[in-house]
This record gives C-alpha cells, structure tokens and sequence, in this order.
C-alpha cells in the first residue's frame, strides 16, 4: 500500500497553486508587470514589489516549491522500504503528466483562437508577450515539453523539469536512500550550491534539479523531521517558533526581491541561496510544525491540493483571455474575474482529464508490472473465500511476515481484500477474518 499521505503536503500544494493564479492574474495589470520587465512600477505595487510582502504574489518561488513536493511525494514509497517497480512507473507516471499536458495544451489552443492575444501597447507587458503566432510546430512542442515550451501556456515550462526528474527518478532515489540520512547535511549543501551557480551561470538544469533532490531527502528524512519539531514545537515557546519560522520563510523565500543586490556571477549566486533555503523550511515546516499542519489540512486547502495541477494547468489561458477581453482602463476586472471562473474550469479539468488520466496510468502500470497482477490474483482468490460483508479492523504488519500487526496503521472498514492485495506495502491482516494479504499474501497468518 501506498505511505501514509501526509496532508498538510497536499494543503501546501493548493496554497502554492493559488498563488501562481494570483501571480498571473495580478501581472494582467500594467504595474504589477513593471516590476517583471525591470519598469518603474506605480506606488500602490510597490509595497508589494521589492518588499518581504511579495510572498503574496510570489508566483515563481511557488513553483519552487511544487519541485521539492514532487522530490518529496515521489521518493517517499522508496524511502518508506518499498520495491522500485520501475518497469510499471514509467508508463504510469509519463501517463499522469502528459495526458492532462496535451489536454491543457488543446484547451491553450482553443482559448487563443477564440480570444486572439495580439494586443495594443495599452495592455500590460505579461499580456503582450502571449501573441505569438500558434503554429503547429509549436503546438507540438508544447505538448512534448523537453524542448522548452512557448507563451501559449508558459506554465508549462516547469513541466519539462517534472518530466526530467521523473526520468532520472532513480538516480534520485538511490543516492537518497543510501547516503541520505547520513550525509544529508554534505548533500543538502552540495545541491544548494549547484542551484546557486545554476541561477549564477544561467543553467536551467543546474538551477532547477536541485530541487527535486532536496524533496528526495526530506522524504528519506521525514521520520526524524517530525519527531524532532514534536520536540522543537512543544509548548508555549514552541508556538511562538512556529511563527518566528514561518516569518523567516517568508523573508527568505522572497530574499531576491527584496535582498541587498550586487552586481556580477557572485552577487546572483549568494542571492539565490536564501531563496533554497526559504524553499525547504516551508516544506519542512507543513511537515513539523503543528500550527502549519493545522492550516494545511483545512478542507478549502487541502481541496485546492487535490485539483491544483489542473488548476495549475488551465488558469493562464483563462487569465490571458479575461485580459484581453477587458478594456485596458479596467484591466483590475480580470484579476476579480479570474480566480472564481479557474477554480470552476479547474474542477471541471480534474475531473473530466486528470482523474480518468490517473485511472488509466494505474491499469497500465498493473498491466506493465506481472507482480502487481499477482497480487490482484491473490486479492480476487481471497474475496471469493473470505466472509463478505463484515467489518474488520485492518492492521499493517511491520517488519518480516508474521512479526504482528504494528499500532497506529489500523483502520476500520469492510474488509476489502482485493483493493489493498493491489497495493504493494502489505503484509496486512483483517482481524475478523484473520487473512493475510498485501504485497506478502502468502505469509503465515500471525495471532490477532
């Protein structure tokens, strides 16, 4: 069976996709776009512009932070002693990206015929750089993602690192898994400085991949994360931590806008760094601090999370069209405009091409792996044999087979046989029943 989901990671992740909405949605207007293409910006941005108070738009460090919750989420099963099956991952992972990938792109496509984009000098300079001519070359381009992407879903651009990362997803998982809760402190270093000369040097790859291995090593980590800030954060000092922490994640995330500046290779490298730095807390802190967890697993975050990459993926072709549909004199309307109509086409996204896309990628990753259709064998036997419609606390085995049912993993509910045998975590057992079943069905049953 898949790790335990931890949910405050997936309230993270609604939270940084709403903030590349507002990101996006705020650039429609001509000051906040200023402070993108290096224009004196008008004096109601500038608070929010060259300030700590940019985290309230700060778009691009979101991304950020969705690279090191792919580093997390992917390396974790790995992490939490389960097999690599790499022969059903591919498939299955290529297939979660580039379905909803080529569907946004078709939506991209649609949304700028129908709203062109070729706008005046009256409109903001971010809405400007959307009319490029759509050609099917760069349709295509677009939908592959490893050859950089263009402006008709300039979103997109972060996908070719996903997709990287997903390719190179063992390496990963190797050198994290078996130097990383040792050497982590060497490592975290070693990865930070490489981001740091990557935005030093112009080097996308070494900028952005780090990332990813930062999230690799959380994951390797995340028990001593979270027994450590149990510690850290208990009592009242503890609170007061929290928010001490999470002011300091702000200031540091946002350090290159606000940051003393300096010119030349060394400048721009020491100025990235805070930026990593800021980047990690906030993923640590949704892990270990009580007060963040609380607030990231609230139902509207947590919401957020579940759609988030095809709200990720859908919202610019909605905001660039609600600008261009505005008057430049209102372009304010399009922002008040946006953020209702792409959480509603979101929804619609999730449901109609990335949940089906998720199903798909599950059956040909059953397909692609004979183990797992073993396991689905061995599930289907046991529901025909086992007492149908019982309630059974199921309880996860720790250790080798047989070792006993270890606390905090049970859960009441029908027994289900066939849908947990499909998963790969097991040995679990059903208390009412006594059957083994899981990844080691065939394990001797141990006493209840």
């Amino acid at each position: 069976m898949a790790p335990p989901r931890v949910v405050s990671l997936d309230g993270l992740r609604g939270l940084a996709a709403l903030l590349v909405v507002i990101h996006h949605a705020l650039l429609t207007m001509s000051g906040f776009s200023a402070v993108y293409w290096g224009l004196p910006e008008p004096w109601f941005v500038t608070p929010f512009a060259h300030t700590p108070l940019h985290v309230v738009w700060a778009g691009g460090e979101a991304v950020l932070v969705f690279f090191v919750l792919s580093g997390v989420v992917l390396t974790l099963p790995a992490a939490n002693g389960r097999a690599a099956r790499w022969r059903a991952y591919y498939p299955s992972r290529l297939l979660r990206l580039y379905v909803p990938v080529v569907a946004a792109v078709l939506f991209a496509v649609v949304c700028a015929l129908v709203w062109p984009r070729f706008v005046g000098a009256e409109y903001s300079e971010w809405v400007r750089a959307h009319g490029e001519q759509i050609s099917p070359a760069t349709v295509v381009r677009d939908m592959v993602l490893l050859n950089g992407t263009s402006w008709l879903n300039s979103p997109l651009w972060s996908l070719r690192w996903e997709v990287v990362f997903s390719l190179l997803l063992p390496v990963y998982v190797w050198v994290a898994v078996r130097f990383g809760r040792r050497w982590w402190p060497v490592i975290a270093a070693g990865l930070c400085a490489v981001s740091a000369i990557g935005s030093a040097v112009g080097s996308d790859e070494m900028r952005y991949l780090p990332y990813f291995g930062l999230g690799a090593l959380i994951a390797v980590n995340m028990p001593e994360i979270a027994n450590s800030a149990q510690r850290f954060f208990a009592g009242r000092r503890g609170q007061i931590a929290e928010v001490v922490l999470g002011a300091v994640a702000a200031l540091l995330i946002t350090f290159s806008w606000w940051g003393p500046t300096s010119a030349g290779s060394v400048g721009t490298a020491l100025r990235a760094i805070p930026v990593v730095v800021g980047v990690v807390l906030v993923v640590v802190l949704a892990i270990g601090s009580p007060g963040a967890r609380r607030l990231l697993s609230t139902r509207a975050l947590t919401g957020l999370g579940t759609i988030s990459f095809s709200l990720y993926l859908t919202h610019e072709p909605i905001v660039v069209s609600l600008a261009v549909m505005v008057p430049p004199d209102r372009s304010w309307v399009a922002p008040l405009l946006a953020l209702p109509i792409c959480l509603v086409i979101a929804w619609c996204f999730w449901k109609g091409v990335e949940r089906p896309a998720h199903r798909l990628a599950r059956s040909v990753a059953r397909m692609a792996d004979p183990r797992r259709q073993s396991a689905d064998r061995d599930g289907r036997r046991m529901r025909e044999s086992s007492p149908r419609g019982h309630e059974g606390r199921v309880d996860r085995i720790d250790g080798r087979p047989g070792d006993g049912p270890r606390p905090g993993y049970a859960v009441t509910m029908p027994c289900p046989h066939d849908q947990l045998s499909r998963e790969d975590a097991g040995p679990w057992i059903c208390r009412q029943c006594g059957q083994v079943f899981g990844a080691a069905s065939s394990a001797p049953a141990p006493n209840p």
